[in-house]
C-alpha cells in the first residue's frame, strides 16, 4: 500500500509538472488553464484572489466555498512564493445562491418576515406575518392575527392561497451546511493570489473524422473535437485536448478532502478499486460507440470547406510532452452542461484501395488434426492511409465521402459528397499507415483449404509427450472485378512456418509459455481484372497427446 502511494505522488507531481510546461506558454498567471482527456477526466488549473470576509479577521486566512470534485490524490494548491501554514477543510452552515420559488413552502421562506393572508383549502383564513419555514416538512409557522392573535404552525399542503400586502420576494436563499475550505497563508496581506490545480471526471473530448477521397490517390482528411463539459464552468481559458491517456489509478474515487464521504466508506471504495473492473485496460481504452453528424455544404474543385461547425484550425496549437500530444486553443469558454464542437487539423493524405481478408486461425491444441473441407471468406473493401501530417492519429470514429458523379461519369462540383461508410480510425502514430474499412466485396472470392499430410508420433519435450503434425494449406483467390486490385490475405497461425509457393511476411507473437509459436502471416497480391491465383504453403505443430 505504501509503495502504491508513493507511486501515485510520484506520477501526479509528473503530470502536474508536465502540464505546467505545456501551459507556461501562456504567462498569464490568471488564466484558466484545463488539459481534457478523452476518457472523461479533465485536469484544471484555476486561479482565484482570495480575500479577507470580513473586518479584522484573522489576517492570512481565507475560506473558499466553491469546492471541485478532485479526484483521490490530485489536488494540490500553489502560491505566490509564500508558504501555506495550514489548508484544511470542513462543514459549514452557508447562505446558499438564491433560486426561484417553485412551491408554497419556498415562497413563504423567502417572505420570513412579511404580513400573509392564507387560504386554506377548507376555506378558512389565517393573518399573521410569517416567522419561519421549513422547507424539508413544509411547516409554517406563524404569528397570528386571524383568526386570533398567537402563533400557529400549518402545514404547505393544506394552503390553497397566499394573499401579500407588500410585493413578495419570488426567490429565496437558505442555510444549508457545505463543505468549506480554510487555508492560511504565512504572511498574507488581506488579498491573496492563488491556484488549485485538481483532476476531476465529468469532462472529456470525443474525436470524429471525414475522410474525403479527392481522387484516386489523394484524400482530405479533417479532424473535429467533441468537447463535452459536465464539470464546472469554462471562462476565457486555455484549452489543451490530449491525445493519450496517463495511468490515473484513481480516477473513480473523490477525494475525501473535498467530499462528505465517510472515512469508513472511503477507505472501503480504495480497497475495492484494486483489482476491479475500472482497471481492465480493453475496459478502460475503448471508445464508446458515437453516432456523429457531420455539416457540409457545397464546394468546388473538391477541396471542401470541412469544418463541421468546429471554426477554424489556424488558432490550433499543437505539442508534446512525453508520450502526450496536445491539441490546444486559447480563449475558450464553455459553461457546465455545454457542449462545443473544435476543428483541429485538415490535411491532404496519401491513400490506396486495398482488399483485405482474415482467414481463421489454425488449432493447434488439438490431438486429431484434420480440415478438408473448403471454406470461403468475406473480403473487405478497405483504404489504407498514410499519416504524413505532423500529428498522430488518435482513435476515433471516421466517415468516409467522395465526389458524387453524374450520370456521364463525370465528377459534380455542386452536389453534396457521397457518403461512403463509417467505421473506427485506430490510433496512427505520424509516417505510419492505417486501414479503415469501407465495406464487404463480394466480387472477389478467397476461399482456404487445408490437410494433415505428415505426423511424427511420440516425441518428448520436457517430459511430455507430443504428435508432431505437418499441414499443407491452399489459398484460392480470384477477381471478379473489371479493375486491377491489391488483395491482402492475413491468417494467425499457431505452429511453425515452413514454406510458401508466393511472398509472404510473417511475424513472431510473444508465446514464452507455450511449445508451438504462434505467427501472422500475410501475403499481399496483385490481382488483374478476372485474374486467379492459388497460394500453397505448409507449416508443422505440436499437440499433446
Amino acid at each position: 500500500m505504501y509503495q502504491k502511494s508513493i507511486f501515485l505522488s510520484f506520477l501526479l507531481f509528473f503530470i502536474s509538472s508536465m502540464f505546467m510546461t505545456v501551459f507556461s506558454q501562456t504567462n498569464n498567471d490568471k488564466e484558466q488553464r484545463v488539459a481534457v482527456f478523452k476518457n472523461g477526466t479533465g485536469f484544471f488549473f484555476n486561479p482565484m484572489t482570495l480575500k479577507a470576509e470580513k473586518e479584522g479577521e484573522q489576517k492570512g486566512k481565507f475560506i473558499i466555498k466553491s469546492l471541485p470534485q478532485a479526484l483521490f490524490g490530485t489536488f494540490w494548491f500553489y502560491t505566490n512564493g509564500k508558504p501555506i501554514s495550514s489548508l484544511k477543510s470542513y462543514e459549514s452552515e452557508e447562505k446558499t445562491e438564491s433560486k426561484k420559488s417553485i412551491d408554497i413552502s419556498e415562497m413563504l421562506y423567502g417572505n420570513i418576515g412579511k404580513n400573509v393572508e392564507i387560504t386554506l383549502k377548507d376555506n378558512s383564513e389565517i393573518s399573521g406575518k410569517i416567522q419561519d419555514t421549513n422547507l424539508q416538512t413544509g411547516m409554517i409557522f406563524l404569528e397570528t392575527t386571524k383568526p386570533k392573535v398567537g402563533f400557529m404552525v400549518v402545514s404547505s399542503n393544506e394552503i390553497k392561497l397566499l394573499s401579500f400586502s407588500q410585493k413578495p420576494n419570488t426567490e429565496y436563499s437558505s442555510i444549508e451546511k457545505q463543505r468549506i475550505i480554510e487555508v492560511e497563508i504565512d504572511k498574507a496581506t488581506g488579498q491573496e493570489n492563488v491556484e488549485m490545480a485538481y483532476l476531476q471526471r465529468g469532462i472529456g473530448w470525443l474525436p470524429s473524422y471525414l475522410v474525403h477521397l479527392k481522387d484516386d490517390k489523394k484524400a482530405q482528411i479533417v479532424l473535429r473535437a467533441e468537447l463535452v463539459n459536465d464539470a464546472e464552468d469554462i471562462k476565457d481559458a486555455t484549452l489543451s485536448l490530449v491525445v493519450g491517456v496517463p495511468n490515473f489509478k484513481y480516477d473513480r474515487l473523490v477525494s475525501p478532502f473535498v467530499s462528505s464521504q465517510s472515512l469508513e466508506s472511503f477507505l472501503n471504495q480504495l480497497n475495492g478499486s484494486f483489482g476491479n473492473a475500472d482497471l481492465n485496460p480493453i475496459r478502460r481504452n475503448s471508445m464508446s460507440n458515437m453516432i456523429t453528424t457531420q455539416s457540409i455544404g457545397a464546394y468546388e474543385s473538391m477541396d471542401l470547406d470541412l469544418y463541421g461547425g468546429g471554426g477554424d484550425t489556424d488558432d490550433i496549437e499543437t505539442g508534446s510532452q512525453e508520450d502526450l500530444f496536445f491539441y490546444t486553443k486559447k480563449g475558450v469558454s464553455l459553461p457546465k452542461g455545454g457542449r462545443a464542437l473544435y476543428s483541429l487539423f485538415n490535411e491532404e493524405v496519401d491513400y490506396k484501395h486495398i482488399y483485405e481478408v482474415e482467414l481463421a486461425q489454425n488449432n493447434g491444441y488439438n490431438v486429431v488434426y484434420k480440415k478438408d473441407s473448403e471454406q470461403r471468406n468475406d473480403v473487405y473493401h478497405s483504404l489504407e492511409l498514410k499519416n504524413t501530417t505532423d500529428f498522430p492519429w488518435t482513435t476515433g470514429t471516421a466517415m468516409v465521402t467522395q465526389p458524387r458523379k453524374t450520370k456521364e461519369g463525370t465528377v459534380s462540383k455542386t452536389s453534396d459528397p457521397q457518403v461512403l461508410s463509417q467505421d473506427m480510425l485506430k490510433y496512427t502514430a505520424k509516417t505510419s499507415k492505417t486501414m479503415l474499412r469501407l465495406t464487404v466485396a463480394p466480387d472477389i472470392m478467397v476461399k482456404d483449404n487445408e490437410q494433415e499430410t505428415a505426423r511424427e508420433t511420440n516425441i518428448k519435450q520436457k517430459k511430455i509427450v507430443y504428435d508432431l503434425v505437418t499441414a499443407t494449406a491452399t489459398i484460392e483467390v480470384k477477381n471478379y472485378k473489371n479493375k486491377e486490385i491489391n488483395l491482402k490475405v492475413s491468417r494467425t497461425i499457431t505452429g511453425e512456418m515452413l514454406k510458401t509457393d508466393s511472398e509472404w511476411e510473417t511475424k513472431k507473437r510473444p508465446n514464452y509459455y507455450a511449445i508451438n509459436p504462434v505467427n501472422d502471416v500475410t501475403w499481399e497480391l496483385k490481382l488483374a481484372k478476372g485474374e486467379s491465383k492459388t497460394i500453397t504453403y505448409s507449416y508443422q505443430f505440436y499437440v499433446r497427446r
